[in-house]
């Protein structure tokens, strides 16, 4: 086991143990979110037929004088299989996404021509193929739609919906067990009783594991007491990843080092040389990654970001790099060299140039909610000064202030 390891270290060890999981087959309108695990080619033809791209009326005889008539033979609507062939002089009224009669050399717009009983006349040249969709025009059969590796949006399972697929091959998502560990802590929606406290740090960790797309299994409480650890962690094949809340300190009731121990558990290592979260471990059982977290929230936030949401990221295929960018401190900042010192941070956009807030107040919960990201000063830097550039890992949220004038 390693005490006290750098940030660095720390991730490079945790990512070089998180593997991709295998893959599933899953419903396409259930696959949102996910990695694909093949290349996906299209079943079909799109479009199947030649297909009007508006209402309007299809044509034939383009190439006799103007002005001409053409009789109107009808209608035709999407959905209406094999319409019946266009004579010369003909024309037919025609939906948009309707099949476009054999015959037919272009769809002209309602506007463009003038309705006399059951006949159109047409005054100007129109050219051939105007407002019609080829076959395949979109792709062909067989035609690669999405490559493997690609993260799974509406617009993509969209487009593999419209190439035929119902089902696609996606990395399965992991499945993650929460522990709470407290004396202190009551189940949400019973009463408190006198120092007790609702488990908030947990079901963040949950919450989160759920929001980078983890299957958040199960939530649980369990008593400071290293034999509740033991009895209450997953059977094999129940978890691919484990987080622990609290417990991970020096005092009487820090229970994890010897539950995990006793469990049989493999300590990678204990302590990370950062602030706040310096007491997170990282751990391994049967196949199992355990984060271990630090129980104040403020602490719990950070090692989860750092280190439990990168592992989950790469166990589902997903790049686990951070959105880093720099903005000036809003405020003097020191730091005590030797470990990477970490605060939240609010952002501003002044005058077209990003600026930071660093958020120290006592209301832990709050400030999570108010901040765009975390504010990381390194480890040989004693001090900042007010309107130096800082490193800011940025939450999605953060990434709207990046576009503000």
């Amino acid at each position: 086991m390693q005490k006290k390891v750098s940030l660095e270290k720390a991730k490079k060890t945790i990512l070089t143990k998180a593997n991709t999981l295998p893959a599933e087959l899953v419903d396409v309108h259930r696959a949102l979110g996910r990695v694909l695990a093949e290349d996906c080619y299209a079943l079909v033809d799109l479009p199947y037929a030649r297909t009007s791209l508006r209402d309007g009326y299809a044509i034939t005889t383009l190439k006799s004088p103007l002005p001409k008539r053409l009789k109107i033979k009808g209608e035709i609507f999407a959905g209406n299989p094999n319409p019946d062939p266009l004579n010369p002089g003909e024309a037919v009224w025609i939906a948009t996404g309707a099949m476009v009669p054999e015959g037919v050399e272009a769809v002209v717009e309602e506007e463009l021509v003038k309705k006399i009983g059951d006949e159109i006349e047409l005054e100007s040249k129109i050219e051939i193929g105007r407002n019609i969709r080829a076959i395949a025009e979109d792709f062909k059969q067989g035609e690669i739609l999405i490559k493997k590796g690609t993260q799974l949006g509406a617009r993509e399972l969209s487009l593999l919906i419209a190439g035929g697929h119902f089902e696609v091959q996606a990395v399965r998502k992991p499945r993650l067990w929460v522990l709470c560990i407290g004396d202190e802590l009551a189940h949400i929606g019973s009463a408190l009783r006198t120092s007790q406290v609702y488990p908030s740090a947990g079901w963040l960790a949950g919450m989160r594991g759920e929001e980078l797309g983890a299957e958040l299994i199960r939530v649980v409480l369990i008593a400071d007491d290293p034999e509740a650890l033991m009895e209450t962690f997953p059977e094999p094949g129940q978890a691919d990843l484990v987080i622990t809340i609290g417990g991970t300190g020096f005092g009487k009731k820090d229970i994890i080092v010897e539950g995990l121990s006793r469990l049989g558990a493999e300590i990678i290592f204990q302590g990370v040389k950062i602030r706040p979260g310096h007491s997170f471990i990282y751990s391994e059982f049967n196949g199992v990654k355990v984060f271990s977290l630090p129980g104040r929230i403020s602490a719990t936030e950070i090692a989860f970001e750092f280190f439990a949401k990168p592992a989950i990221l790469k166990m589902q295929g997903k790049a686990p790099n951070p959105e880093i960018i720099y903005a000036k401190s809003q405020a003097q900042l020191e730091s005590v060299p030797g470990q990477v010192h970490i605060l939240r941070g609010a952002l501003e956009n002044k005058k077209g140039e990003l600026w930071v807030k660093p958020l120290r107040q006592k209301s832990w919960h709050k400030e999570i909610t108010k901040a765009d990201g975390f504010i990381v000063i390194d480890p040989k830097t004693k001090k900042v000064k007010v309107g130096e550039r800082v490193k800011f890992i940025l939450h999605q949220s953060g990434l709207d202030l990046l576009f503000k004038s």
